[in-house]
C-alpha cells in the first residue's frame, strides 16, 4: 500500500505529523521528494557531528555557480523522516528529478507556459496555500498554516484533508502545461512503481502537499516513459554543507522558505508551551541589550496573548499574538524593538555543522582544519575581529583572511583601524552558505588554501592589464604570506611597468607599495623584492614627470597634483634619503620645464619650499617671477592656487611671500580681478576658520605677523607674568 504525506517542507507540525504517522503505519521503504544524487549521502545524517539546520548541496563541478541548495532543520519532515528510515534500518530513497537531468535542461530552456497565465494564477501556484488562507479569511499564508497544521497533533487525518485541499485546488486552477513540472511528477511516480515493482508493500512517500494528487492518482505508465525518456545529462556532484536560520527564509531546492526558523524550532521543541519558555527567551534577549524587563512585563504579556487568542477562537496561542502582546507590553508600542526580537529570536543566528570526515573537496577540508586550528567558526551575522600581529595567533588569522580574500571568497572584510599603529588589523566577518560555491569554484586551484590562493595569484597576474590591478592583488598577496604568488605579480608588474608610458598609471601603482614596503617588516615580509619593484618604478616616474606636466587640462592637472602631493608623503614615510634626492631633482625639473601646468609647478615649488629644497629667498623670487605682469593672471591664479592650497601657515608667517601677493593683488585690473578671484576663493575655502581669523587680522595690521600674534590672542602681559615663575618650576630651570 502507498502512503502519499504532504507536507511543508519547513514545518514543525508537518515534521511532528509525519514521525508519528511513520511510527502507525511503520512503512518498508521511505520515498523522498529530493535529488537523487544525495542518496549516497544520507547515511551522514545520523553522525553525531551532524546537526542541523544543514544543507545537501548538489551542483556541477565543471561549473559550480550552478547548483542547488536543498536545507533541512531538525523540524523538517524529510529530516525526521530520514531520521525514522535510518534508526529501523529501512531504505529511503529520493525520487524527484535528477537534477542531472534538470541542470541539463537549464542549459537547453524549454516552453514552460508561465508567459500565457494571468499573474494571480501564477502566484497561486508558487503559493496554493495563500489562496486557502484567502478563503478562511487570512492575508498571511504561513499564519493560517501555522494555526491548521502546525499547531495541532492529529496525524493521519491532516494528511488526508491536506490531500483533499490540494486535489480541491488543481481542479479549479486552469491547466497549465509546465514540462518541467510534469517531469518532475513523473520520475516520483516512477520512484513509487519501482518499489511497488520490487515487492514493497507497505510505501511512505513524503512531498511537498502540491504534489499529492499527482501521487495519489497516477496515469499510465507509458505516458510517464515518454516524458523522461531521452533527457539530456551533465555531471554533477553532491556534498554536505552548513546551514543558517536566516538561509532557511529563502526559497531552496524545494522552492520553499519560512519566515521565522527561530519561532518553528521552538514549536518543534517545546510543543507543549503555553506561551512562557517563549516570552522567557523574549526578556532574555530584550535585557541583554540593557532594556529593562521585569517579571511582571512577562507575566501580563502571556496575559495578554492568552486574550488575543481567546478573542480569535484559536485554540492556541501564535506567533502574531505574542509580537502583538510584546510590541504593546514590553516594547510600549515601539515596533523598533520588537525588530530586535525578530532578527535574534524569531530567526535567530543559528549555524548547523557536519561531519568533519564527511565528503568535501580538499580544499574546503583544508579550510576547515584552519577555521578549527584558529577558533575562527562561521558565524550568522556580522562579527567584529580586531587582530594583533605580534602575537602568532592574530598573524595566522590575518594570513587565512588574506588568502581567501585573494581568492574571492569575501568571508571577511578589512575595516580601517584608528590610529597609526602597523600591528592592528580589523575585519568584518560574515559568513554565508553561498562560500561554499566559492570553495568548490577555487577547488581546481589547490588542495589547500595556499595552494589554491598561490596558483590563483599566479593567474590573476597573467591576466592583469593594469598596473592598479596588479597592486591591488599584492595588498593581499603579501600579507597572505605567498612567496610564489607574490613573485609572479612582481614579475608581471615589471612587465607592465616597463610597457606603460602613463605617468600617473606608474604613480598609482607606487603609492600602495609604500604600505607594504613601511610596514611589511611586521609581518616578517622579506621586502627585497618590493623594493627592486620600487625602484624601477621610480625611476620611470621621474623620467616621465616633467613631460607628463605640459598641455594638461584642468581637470588632468588636478589629478597630477594631488598624485604629486600623495607621492610626497610617501616618499617622506619610507625615508629613503636615495629616493628624496632623485624626486625633488625631478620636482626643481618641471619648475623648469616648457608649459608645465601652472597647479602642477605652484604644487611643486611648496613641496620644495616645505622641504627645505628651496630656501625662502628662491622661494620668493619664484613667486615674484609668477607674479610678475609678464604672466598671464589665469596661470599666476592657477599657480598660487598649487602652492597655497592647505598651506595658510606660510602666508600667516613668511612676511615676503604676503608682501608679494599683496603687491601683485594691488596691480590687478578690476576686469582681471574679477577674472581670477573664484580661484583665489577656492584656494582660501580650504582653510581653517582660524587660520581665515588670523590672515584676516593679519592684513588688518598691515601685514605684520607680531600684530596678528598679539591681536589673536590678546594678552594680558601683567597677568602672564605672574605665570613664569611656575613655569620655570616645571621646566627645571627655577
Amino acid at each position: 500500500m502507498v502512503h502519499v504525506l504532504g507536507i511543508r517542507h519547513h514545518g514543525p507540525g508537518s515534521a511532528r505529523q509525519v514521525k508519528q504517522a511513520l511510527e502507525r503505519l511503520q512503512p518498508d521503504i521511505i520515498l523522498i521528494e529530493g535529488p537523487p544524487e544525495g542518496e549516497a549521502l544520507l547515511h551522514w545524517a545520523k553522525h553525531t557531528e551532524m546537526a542541523p539546520p544543514v544543507a545537501l548541496l548538489v551542483y556541477r563541478p565543471d561549473s559550480p555557480q550552478q547548483a542547488v541548495f536543498y536545507p533541512f532543520a531538525a523540524y523538517s519532515p524529510e529530516w525526521q523522516a530520514i531520521q525514522y528510515g535510518l534508526a529501523h534500518g529501512l531504505p529511503i530513497r529520493f525520487i524527484d528529478m535528477p537534477l542531472t537531468h534538470k541542470f541539463a535542461l537549464q542549459d537547453e530552456p524549454i516552453e514552460t507556459g508561465e508567459e500565457e497565465e494571468l499573474p494571480e494564477v501564477q502566484a497561486m501556484r508558487r503559493n496554493p496555500l495563500l489562496f486557502l488562507a484567502e478563503l478562511a479569511g487570512y492575508t498571511d499564508a504561513e499564519l493560517w498554516w501555522e494555526q491548521q497544521f502546525e499547531l495541532r497533533h492529529d496525524t493521519l487525518d491532516t494528511f488526508h484533508a491536506v490531500a483533499e485541499a490540494m486535489q480541491a485546488l488543481r481542479d479549479s486552477l486552469p491547466e497549465k502545461e509546465d514540462l518541467v513540472e510534469q517531469i518532475r511528477e513523473a520520475f516520483m511516480r516512477k520512484g513509487i512503481r519501482t518499489a511497488q515493482k520490487e515487492q514493497y508493500g507497505n510505501i511512505a512517500v513524503i512531498c511537498g502537499a502540491w504534489h499529492v494528487p499527482s501521487l495519489q492518482h497516477m496515469p499510465k505508465q507509458k505516458a510517464d516513459e515518454e516524458l523522461i525518456k531521452k533527457l539530456p545529462k551533465v555531471k554533477v556532484e553532491a556534498t554536505w554543507i552548513p546551514w543558517t536560520n536566516s538561509r532557511l527564509s529563502f526559497e531552496s531546492g524545494y522552492g520553499a522558505g519560512i519566515n521565522s526558523p527561530g519561532w518553528y524550532e521552538h514549536l518543534w521543541q517545546k510543543p507543549d508551551d503555553d506561551s512562557t519558555h517563549w516570552l522567557i527567551h523574549v526578556a532574555r534577549i530584550f535585557r541583554e541589550h540593557q532594556l529593562d524587563i521585569s517579571s511582571a512585563h512577562v507575566i501580563e504579556t502571556v496575559r495578554l496573548a492568552q486574550t488575543l487568542a481567546a478573542l480569535r477562537n484559536q485554540a492556541k496561542i501564535g506567533l502574531q499574538e505574542l509580537n502583538e502582546a510584546v510590541r504593546t507590553v514590553m516594547c510600549m508600542g515601539d515596533e523598533v524593538q520588537l525588530q530586535l526580537i525578530w532578527r535574534e529570536l524569531i530567526v535567530g543566528h543559528k549555524v548547523g555543522s557536519i561531519p568533519a570526515d564527511s565528503p568535501q573537496v580538499p580544499l574546503q577540508r583544508d579550510l576547515e582544519g584552519w577555521q578549527k586550528k584558529l577558533r575562527l567558526k562561521p558565524q550568522e551575522g556580522t562579527k567584529s575581529l580586531l587582530l594583533d600581529l605580534r602575537d602568532e595567533a592574530g598573524l595566522q588569522k590575518s594570513i587565512l583572511l588574506h588568502r581567501l580574500r585573494l581568492l574571492g571568497m569575501a568571508w571577511g572584510e578589512k575595516r580601517n583601524v584608528a590610529g597609526k599603529g602597523t600591528f592592528k588589523e580589523e575585519w568584518e566577518l560574515r559568513w554565508r552558505p553561498e562560500l561554499s560555491i566559492s570553495v568548490l569554484e577555487k577547488a581546481a586551484w589547490g588542495n589547500t588554501v595556499e595552494e589554491a590562493a598561490t596558483a590563483y595569484a599566479a593567474h590573476s597576474a597573467k591576466q592583469a592589464k593594469q598596473l592598479q590591478e596588479i597592486t591591488n592583488l599584492l595588498g593581499d598577496a603579501i600579507p597572505a604570506e605567498l612567496a610564489l604568488g607574490v613573485a609572479a605579480l612582481m614579475k608581471r608588474m615589471d612587465v607592465l611597468a616597463a610597457g606603460t608610458s602613463d605617468v600617473t598609471e606608474l604613480m598609482e601603482a607606487f603609492l600602495p607599495l609604500v604600505q607594504i614596503r613601511r610596514y611589511g617588516n611586521v609581518r616578517n615580509t622579506k621586502s627585497d623584492t618590493v623594493a627592486l619593484i620600487m625602484d624601477s618604478l621610480i625611476a620611470r616616474i621621474c623620467a616621465g614627470l616633467p613631460s607628463a606636466c605640459t598641455a594638461l587640462d584642468e581637470e588632468a592637472g588636478e589629478k597630477v597634483a594631488t598624485l604629486i602631493v600623495k607621492l610626497e608623503q610617501g616618499i617622506l614615510l619610507l625615508e629613503e634619503d636615495e629616493y628624496k634626492d632623485v624626486w625633488y631633482a625631478t620636482l626643481m625639473e618641471v619648475l623648469d620645464t616648457h608649459q608645465a601646468n601652472a597647479l602642477v609647478c605652484g604644487t611643486c615649488c611648496k613641496i620644495l619650499h616645505d622641504g627645505h629644497v628651496q630656501n625662502e629667498e628662491q622661494t620668493a623670487l619664484e613667486f615674484s617671477r609668477i607674479l610678475s605682469p609678464g604672466t598671464e593672471p589665469d596661470y599666476a591664479s592657477s599657480w598660487l592656487e598649487g602652492f597655497l592650497k592647505s598651506s595658510a601657515t606660510t602666508l600667516i608667517l613668511d612676511d615676503r611671500i604676503w608682501s608679494i601677493l599683496d603687491e601683485w593683488l594691488a596691480s590687478l585690473q578690476p576686469d582681471t580681478f574679477q577674472q581670477v578671484a573664484p580661484i583665489l576663493r577656492r584656494t582660501f575655502a580650504d582653510y581653517t576658520g582660524a587660520e581665515k581669523r588670523k590672515l584676516a587680522e593679519k592684513a588688518k595690521a598691515g601685514g605684520s605677523p607680531a600684530a596678528v600674534v598679539s591681536a589673536a590672542l590678546d594678552l594680558d602681559e601683567a597677568r602672564a607674568r605672574k605665570v613664569l615663575p611656575v613655569f620655570y618650576k616645571l621646566i627645571g630651570v627655577a
